[in-house]
């Protein structure tokens, strides 16, 4: 009975729970874990301390969990030249910036609130839907970069604001209201005729007229946006899914006139064009915004080349952008920054993290002489002079920093198939006419043209297509998932190998701290000493501890000043009657085996670290290869590391390969059929692997750039987006081939009627809307039941 209560107290533990903060949820630890992540508890403790809690109240199901960004120290540099050009044009002040980490009203609320507290504010703008910050305020008295630094407390992150054009939701959505108020006139005019009005009655004539009218409007100013796509695609020899709906369009308004000159009321479709326009809008819309949104959820940051000294010829130094340092040219980098180029260092001793570019979690610590590899953080508190032994456009920087090219966002099956669709249609139509010319002429003829095509035309997949993308979409946000490319959904069918990076994706993007109860054992005064310590230092360990203490509340940094770091060893603080340190054994104590803190040479507590596996990794790795996935780590962190972690997940030896540069992932995947992996990693010396996999995804952490590569990014302290990802993806692929089976029977029994002569406008009127409506049941039977459950 023992074991059996021990086992259900196990299962309990391990059971998934929603995040108090961001409602993510995650596979919790020990059973008294609240939170996702040590940002989202310091989060909700400031929250619940500034009695801001109606936040919750108004905030979504899911929002991006906060991580470890509100413990970063950030003086906003580039903000605050930013805001001297802004306030030196007026006494009102404005600037624009990019918002990154917002999701909801929440947020909106929670950051009004903080900009109505501050003095000199006078306008604060939030859009969520394309993460944007507009800021209006009195010169001299609002404290932008204060106001900056507060709302980062709550995770949100200010950027610079996105150099692009304008999106392009928007320049469907003025085209969509312009098309509706179209459509709403046309068939005003229209309807009369369809209800019984006589041709002969006194304003019939007038009537056609505006009909035409509206949808010549509607033609030029709106559908022109399919007409565009489809000529500029024909152009370059594809078939572009807008193709069918500009030639419906165009053949529809053309016989539509011949059908007036004529005088033949068949012939006259200038209701369909309109209605037809609108709809195909909605479905567009539909798409594109939901893209966007998920896009712009995480600021567009691009790696660009830092600033540094460089030394002139006269011994002074001149401040210039790293992207135009020479071999051969010795420069200054200070504390913080990452080295631009492949350099030899010049001064004593310098620390550098790798964990951005090679995944190592520990640093590194390079002597006079020593080699400081392109993309490596400086850690030391004071600036190192190095010598560049590469230019800037060789170095590894350069290469991560490139944009490289997204996904292509045309759908190739879809292509495919819509090709070969019009030919069929086409043909049948022309086909059909033909007959109907010789038979009765030349009237007959046009037709059962024009109505083959018009009722064949694949309005209800324009909707409905987008209408199963939406809601596919919408299940994966309330899961955490994020998708940013339209398509990656049938490239998603062909992935046989998920390839996944290390550390910050099947591991802690940061060491954990194993044994944090013995902080509790500290007093108020040592906490002050343990604060200060690692107040400044940007080493893992340091920045591990300074999380913690700044989650539970306990971060006092008080009396800095005397902070003296040793390269190597750690770092130490003379007081007025103690010498505190935290470093390595037999420098800050003799007793212990990991980081200890020591006052005088007495060790107070011995920390100890490790680089754990996130809790669902090992479940969702068994998950996947026993849905048929082979599964690869890739790493570049040391070998014995990576195999360690290989073996905690149940991998073989040979599926897990460390002391991999960021070329060599990229080359492994181009050398094992790349048109099969999903790559799946959040640093950027991930990024040239994304480049050479068919799909890559990453979780959504402070490295922007690398979700912004991403064909999809995931919240949660786990890996469990990827299988939601490809369950969804399952069923919507299910959703589309019902609706491709539909399509076939609709069109055999329309195109049969057309091809007789028995669709007249007022039937082709109710057969493409009644198609819509049966094309979206069927959509919502396959993806939206399941939602509901």
């Amino acid at each position: 009975m023992q074991v059996g209560r021990q086992e259900s107290r196990r299962e309990k533990v391990c059971q998934e729970v929603a995040c108090e903060h961001c409602g993510t949820r995650f596979q919790p630890v020990q059973a008294e874990e609240k939170f996702c992540c040590s940002g989202c508890e310091y989060v909700y403790r400031i929250i619940h301390d500034e009695s801001l809690e109606r936040f919750y109240e108004l905030r979504g199901e899911v929002s991006r969990p906060v991580g470890s960004s509100v413990f970063e120290n950030n003086d906003y540099p580039w903000l605050a030249a930013l805001v001297e050009v802004a306030e030196s044009k007026g006494k009102l002040a404005q600037l624009s910036l990019a918002l990154e980490g917002i999701s909801c009203v929440g947020c909106v609320w929670l950051i009004d609130r903080v900009f109505a507290e501050a003095k000199g504010g006078v306008s604060c703008r939030v859009n969520v839907q394309y993460g944007t910050l507009d800021l209006e305020w009195e010169s001299g008295v609002f404290d932008v970069l204060g106001f900056a630094g507060r709302i980062k407390q709550f995770g949100y992150r200010v950027c610079p604001a996105r150099e692009t054009s304008e999106s392009e939701s928007r320049k469907v959505v003025w085209k969509l209201g312009l098309s509706g108020a179209f459509a709403l006139n046309g068939m005003l005019y229209t309807l009369p005729g369809y209800l019984g009005m006589e041709a002969d009655f006194l304003v019939a004539s007038h009537f056609n007229w505006l009909s035409a009218f509206f949808a010549s409007l509607s033609l030029v100013f709106c559908g022109s946006y399919f007409i565009a796509k489809a000529a500029k695609a024909a152009a370059q020899g594809i078939a572009h899914l807008d193709l069918p709906i500009s030639i419906g369009i165009v053949f529809a308004y053309l016989v539509s006139w011949y059908g007036i000159w004529k005088g033949d009321d068949h012939l006259v479709y200038f209701d369909f064009v309109s209605t037809f326009v609108f709809l195909m809008l909605v479905g567009r819309w539909l798409q594109v915004v939901a893209i966007e949104r998920n896009r712009n959820r995480l600021a567009d940051i691009q790696l660009s080349a830092p600033e540094v000294e460089i030394e002139s010829s006269t011994g002074g130094r001149i401040k210039t952008r790293a992207d135009q340092i020479k071999e051969g040219e010795v420069y200054w980098l200070a504390s913080g920054q990452r080295v631009p180029v492949r350099s030899a260092l010049l001064s004593e001793r310098a620390s550098l993290g790798m964990d951005w570019i090679s995944g190592e979690s520990e640093s590194r610590i390079v002597e006079i002489g020593g080699e400081a590899p392109s993309g490596a953080e400086l850690e030391n508190q004071f600036s190192v002079r190095l010598e560049a032994q590469e230019d800037w456009g060789d170095s590894l920087l350069s290469k991560l920093s490139s944009r490289g090219t997204r996904a292509q966002e045309r759908d190739l099956v879809a292509q495919k198939w819509i090709f070969r669709y019009l030919v069929v249609a086409f043909a049948i139509a022309v086909m059909g006419g033909a007959s109907w010319l010789a038979v009765d002429g030349l009237s007959a003829g046009l037709k059962v043209f024009i109505s083959v095509l018009v009722v064949s035309c694949p309005c209800a997949l324009g909707i409905a297509w987008p209408f199963g993308d939406e809601i596919a979409l919408a299940r994966l946000k309330q899961q955490g998932v994020f998708v940013t490319t339209h398509s990656l959904w049938n490239r998603l069918t062909r992935i046989r190998r998920i390839v996944f990076d290390k550390t910050g994706t099947l591991t802690r993007s940061s060491l954990a701290l194993v044994n944090p109860e013995c902080l509790e054992r500290l007093s108020t005064e040592e906490l002050s000493a343990l604060s200060a310590l690692c107040s400044k230092s940007r080493h893992p360990v340091s920045s591990t501890i300074r999380e913690c203490l700044m989650a539970k509340g306990r971060y006092r940094p008080q009396g800095a000043d005397g902070l003296q770091e040793i390269v190597g060893k750690g770092v130490a603080l003379q007081g007025r009657e103690s010498v505190w340190r935290l470093g390595k054994l037999g420098w800050a104590g003799t007793e212990g085996s990991g980081t200890l803190f020591s006052r005088n040479g007495r060790v107070l507590v011995d920390l100890r670290f490790e680089d754990l596996p996130l809790p669902d990794s090992s479940r969702e790795v068994a998950g996947l290869r026993e849905a048929g996935f082979e599964v690869v780590i890739l790493s570049g962190d040391r070998e014995e590391k990576a195999q360690g972690v290989g073996q905690a997940l149940g991998l073989e030896a040979g599926a897990v390969f460390g002391n991999l540069l960021p070329e060599e992932k990229a080359r492994w995947i181009e050398a094992r059929e790349p048109e099969r992996t999903l790559m799946v990693g959040d640093g950027a010396n991930d990024t040239l692997a994304f480049r050479s996999a068919l799909c890559c995804g990453a979780p959504a952490n402070e490295q922007g750039i690398v979700a912004e590569k991403a064909d999809f990014h995931y919240l949660g302290n786990g890996i469990g987006g990827i299988r939601r990802l490809l369950a969804i993806g399952k069923q919507r692929r299910r959703a589309v081939q019902w609706l491709m089976a539909f399509a076939l029977a609709y069109n055999l029994f329309a195109v049969g009627l057309s091809l007789v002569g028995w669709v007249t406008p007022l039937i082709a009127a109710v057969l493409m809307p009644a198609s819509s409506v049966v094309s979206l049941a069927i959509v919502w039977a396959v993806l939206g039941s399941r939602a509901a459950k």
